[in-house]
């Protein structure tokens, strides 16, 4: 690859597509005129592989690309050659954008200029050069595999390592556990295919085989739990002798410290024959496709279908039918934030990009990156997400080659802080798009736990050196566990300094000497340890007496949790004073034949709802920017009540010692319940919650919009739990901010949905629902977005 990616960087296109390549020179039809809005255009034909052909046109002033240029002037070539490729250049050949139109019919343009990193493009120039004829229309985005069938093989090889696991009884923990061990296997398997761990493709293949002439089934306890936590998880100076055999491996900081599911179960084991197994695995032809065609989405997908089953879109296209609602929310939000003309000629942001005005470039590193803010409320696995931050890594690539040729004095400053900041130009800017830009929250924390590492898995993907990773950002105060729908958006201050404190006030505190007692004391320690904690901070040099530098940021780390754990104790206590004060709220204690058994509500019913409560974690985004900029999500669908399936997944462990499956349970479940108090008690608990959610949201002023009002009261009708999620993420949103979520379409004509309609219509710019082209969703899907006023 290094001869292409020469050739790319000084844009000679002949010579990469056929000298490098392996394209043919096209033996006919190698220039065309086209005439486009009064204006006339030449194509070039430069190489051609069956049907497809890249096309070469050159434009006298790059003002004039818009998107409709684009758009007509593929469709010229496209009505006499099927499958083409146009890449748009300047005269003095210093910028590119390449465009094309998807199977889907959907429309995509990427900017390339000379001088930037070539990182995401790497996958782009092997897709190139493996393009088969019979593949169809070209696509240099990620292409789907079959996702049903890697998604059936994730399931079994997850099923097979979680009924492995020795050492923790409960079930869900067991798989949570496997899924974590798996995510973590596929890191190094990519980090080892890239010759990253002591330079052996093999790494794992020969440290198992090494175990094995030792002793059996001494693999995961004697290599490759130290291998995390004694090798990858330390700098090398750092590491013990005792770990020497790992060799040069890099350091990936805390990604894989010791998670809290192996304190709470020291004594875990797992046998050889599940790792040869995975290995195995690791080598077939799918797997192989993946790692190759970076399809990292389609990982992060499957595990999402594997560990919430039934909760998902099992669809082919879902990933790219994703990626195309990022490219439309990204480009809404910076045309409208760039201010640029939307006239009649409506340039796209790559056309903005590609021609580089620097009162458009200032703009974008001075103001707009810098406060950037993504968030995904239902994140799963992070597929969204993973999506977006592939484009922002596009954006800044883009912007870093186009300031190289500009003499600004603005600008320059920008450019040696990225070149200055750390070695790798890659890690510095998936530094910048993580450290302030995305966002998730998810009640499940095993898939909180997956997005993290799909995240992460981008950036393996992209790494050409091993300073590219070293170390791995961290995620974990980015992408957090709790209930988006339950918690303060707002904190009260002045009601949580009135809250008396419910545990040992902190000492010995470095930051500060004196105890965190009020809200903003608290929240501004969290903040300064949090700074310190995500740019790897040197501060304690001068107090540190030799400590280690990981064990500094671990130090940052731990005040971070025990502050946390303070804060969310006493905003619980005020959410409880919320619940039964100020909205009336009694704890209703379902019964069997009776009526439920009102009861006043205590602070373990807060507890276990596990609110998220936005104003105290992502402070910084909401009280400085006063919201997320986008908001990007496929929330949950359907009705907001109990059902069998989700009941079956909370207490599979009571499930399975009584021997009882789904269907038992609904053809079966009013005998079981009148004959098996445990279950009986179970299911009642089950259904209590679900009732103290349902009073919340009805009295709420949160969610004032999820029912119609008659005669001026609001209707009890069912709760739906998109629609839910559309008025948190209306609240969530900044002003100018834009809001994207795949949902149903139900919300479209529903009586039911006028009040949430009335909401969108009256509070946002126009333009609320869209069936988007090229997206391929499902018939009762679809693509709602919404611009906050």
């Amino acid at each position: 690859m290094q001869q292409a990616e020469t050739c790319l960087q000084s844009l000679d296109l002949v010579m990469l597509f056929t000298d490098v390549l392996g394209w043919v020179t096209p033996a006919n039809g190698r220039a065309i005129a086209i005439r486009a809005f009064n204006h006339p255009y030449r194509a070039h034909c430069i190489a051609q592989r069956g049907d497809a052909r890249v096309w070469e046109i050159k434009l006298n002033n790059p003002e004039v690309l818009t998107a409709k240029l684009k758009t007509k002037l593929y469709q010229s070539i496209h009505k006499k050659y099927p499958h083409p490729l146009i890449v748009f250049i300047d005269r003095q050949r210093c910028r590119s954008l390449w465009y094309w139109q998807s199977a889907s019919k959907s429309s995509h343009s990427m900017v390339f200029i000379p001088r930037q990193p070539l990182a995401a493009w790497e996958a782009r120039l092997n897709y190139l050069a493996d393009y088969s004829p019979d593949s169809g229309s070209l696509d240099l985005q990620s292409q789907s595999v079959s996702c049903a069938e890697f998604t059936e093989q994730l399931r079994q090889q997850l099923n097979h390592l979680s009924d492995g696991i020795i050492g923790i009884p409960n079930s869900h923990d067991r798989r949570w556990y496997a899924a974590i061990l798996l995510q973590r296997l596929i890191i190094i398997h990519i980090l080892q295919r890239r010759g990253f761990l002591n330079q052996d493709i093999w790494y794992l293949h020969n440290q198992l085989g090494r175990s094995q002439q030792q002793q059996r089934n001494i693999f995961f306890r004697q290599v490759l739990q130290p291998l995390f936590t004694q090798g990858l998880s330390l700098p090398p100076l750092e590491r013990p002798r005792r770990i020497s055999w790992a060799g040069q491996i890099p350091y990936l900081g805390d990604v894989f410290y010791t998670h809290p599911l192996e304190q709470q179960y020291g004594e875990l084991d797992i046998a050889d024959a599940l790792f040869e197994s995975i290995l195995v695995w690791f080598e077939s032809p799918l797997w192989q496709q993946l790692t190759h065609c970076s399809q990292i989405s389609t990982i992060g997908l499957a595990f999402e279908q594997v560990l919430i089953e039934g909760q998902t879109d099992h669809s082919e296209n879902v990933t790219d039918a994703l990626g195309v609602c990022c490219e439309l929310i990204l480009n809404k939000f910076m045309l409208c934030h760039l201010e640029v003309d939307q006239g009649q000629a409506v340039p796209d942001f790559w056309d903005i990009l590609f021609r580089g005005h620097p009162r458009h470039l200032r703009q974008l590193v001075q103001d707009i990156l810098p406060q950037f803010s993504v968030l995904d409320p239902a994140c799963g696995a992070g597929t969204l997400l993973l999506a977006l931050q592939y484009r922002l890594v596009d954006v800044y690539s883009a912007l870093i080659g186009q300031l190289a040729h500009q003499v600004d004095s603005q600008l320059d400053i920008w450019v040696k802080g990225v070149h200055t900041e750390h070695p790798s130009l890659l890690q510095t800017i998936y530094r910048r798009v993580f450290r302030y830009g995305l966002y998730g929250v998810d009640l499940n924390p095993a898939v909180i736990d997956i997005a993290r590492l799909q995240l992460l898995l981008g950036l393996v993907t992209m790494a050409r050196q091993p300073q590219d990773i070293e170390p791995l950002p961290s995620l974990d105060f980015n992408l957090v566990t709790g209930d988006s729908l339950v918690g303060f958006i707002r904190v009260d201050e002045a009601g949580f300094d009135r809250l008396r404190a419910s545990e040992t006030l902190l000492q010995g505190n470095l930051l500060q000497p004196l105890a965190a007692e009020s809200y903003r004391t608290i929240l501004s320690e969290k903040n300064i340890a949090l700074e310190h904690y995500r740019s790897q901070s040197y501060v304690l040099e001068e107090l540190s007496q030799g400590i280690p530098h990981y064990a500094r940021l671990e130090f940052f780390r731990d005040q971070i949790s025990r502050l946390d754990v303070r804060a969310q104790t006493k905003l619980n206590e005020l959410l409880l004073t919320e619940f039964s004060q100020t909205l009336g709220i009694q704890f209703r204690e379902s019964q069997l034949l009776e009526a439920p058994r009102r009861r006043l509500l205590r602070i373990e019913d807060m507890t276990v709802l596990r609110p998220f409560h936005w104003g105290y974690h992502f402070s910084h985004v909401l009280e400085q920017s006063h919201g997320f900029n986008v908001i990007l999500s496929r929330p949950p669908q359907g009705s907001f009540r109990p059902t069998t399936q989700e009941f079956f997944q909370r207490f599979c462990d009571l499930a399975k010692r009584k021997n009882i499956d789904v269907h038992t349970f609904k053809t079966a479940k009013r005998s079981l319940l009148n004959t098996d108090a445990e279950i009986a008690n179970a299911w009642l608990l089950y259904q209590s919650q679900y009732s103290l959610l349902t009073d919340y949201f009805y009295r709420s002023p949160q969610y004032d919009h999820q029912s119609p009002l008659l005669k001026g009261q609001r209707q009890r009708t069912q709760l739906r739990r998109h629609w839910l999620f559309i008025e948190r993420c209306y609240q969530l949103l900044a002003p100018q901010g834009i809001c994207g979520l795949v949902t149903s379409n139900d919300i479209k004509h529903s009586p039911r949905g006028v009040a949430l309609r009335s909401l969108l219509e009256n509070q946002t710019d126009s333009g609320l629902l869209m069936n988007l082209a090229g997206a391929q969703l499902s018939s009762d899907q679809c693509f709602l977005w919404f611009c906050k006023q």
